[in-house]
């Protein structure tokens, strides 16, 4: 029997932008994580937005393949975001990831860089990993991949998020991936306060266990802790595991 658990953990800044969603039957995983540019109103009211978008709009009503459901689902929540930072004369912008599980498979469509991994007995994947705004550059051979990302890891954090690809869009451009799942596979869906400190091998070895659940929490528990030694506070941190 498949098996879906998750915990958000606020961060320092007392406003916790993370919202993640799980449908009662599992086949639809939502992680949106609104970005702290949009200020602590904006960044929850995205990520809220997103959640009650598909919430709203259950995959299993819909009469759609899972690709189709998810390409009407992040249109309608980009422009719903286009709407709602026109009238509020502020830019209402984050991430987003969902995953629907349907026919063992699970399509995954991920826009940001709130990471998803698939997880199996013999390896760890990062799956629907979005482009950052400097691939072009790289498709056109003036950088490396691995260039683009050294030079970006030698700037202060809070330029990071510069390169990275948020809703909304213009036209909503997103990664997705398609899986076959078979017993015992997992898919792991994190916010980046997370993947940023606890690497997708440890959240592995620290999931596979009975307690699902309170080892979700260890996994928070220990992004929190290397995330103040290295910088003195920390991110909201949301983790999701779906176990088939």
């Amino acid at each position: 029997m498949s098996r879906c658990y998750g915990e958000s953990c606020v961060g320092t800044s007392g406003v916790n932008g993370d919202t993640f969603f799980v449908s009662f039957d599992k086949t639809t995983i939502l992680l949106a994580d609104g970005a702290s540019g949009a200020g602590k109103e904006g960044k929850v009211l995205m990520s809220r937005h997103c959640a009650k978008v598909v919430e709203e709009n259950p995959f299993v009503q819909s009469g759609l393949s899972a690709r189709k459901y998810l390409d009407k689902i992040i249109r309608q929540i980009n422009n719903d975001l286009i709407e709602i930072s026109q009238q509020r004369d502020t830019y209402i912008f984050g991430t987003l990831v969902i995953c629907i599980i349907h026919d063992d498979k699970a399509t995954i469509a991920a826009v940001g860089d709130s990471p998803v991994y698939y997880m199996n007995d013999s390896e760890t994947l990062h799956v629907a990993k979005s482009q950052k705004t400097y691939q072009n550059l790289i498709d056109m051979g003036i950088f490396t991949a691995e260039q683009a990302d050294e030079h970006v890891r030698k700037l202060p954090n809070y330029f990071w998020s510069m390169f990275d690809i948020f809703m909304p869009m213009v036209v909503p451009k997103y990664s997705t991936i398609e899986i076959e799942l078979a017993s015992k596979d997992r898919i792991v869906l994190c916010s980046d306060g997370v993947s940023d400190h606890v690497t997708p091998i440890e959240i592995k070895e620290m999931t596979d266990a009975t307690d699902m659940m309170g080892r979700i929490t260890e996994v928070i528990e220990l992004a929190k802790e290397r995330s103040l030694t290295e910088k003195q506070y920390y991110d909201d941190l949301t983790l999701v595991v779906y176990a088939h």
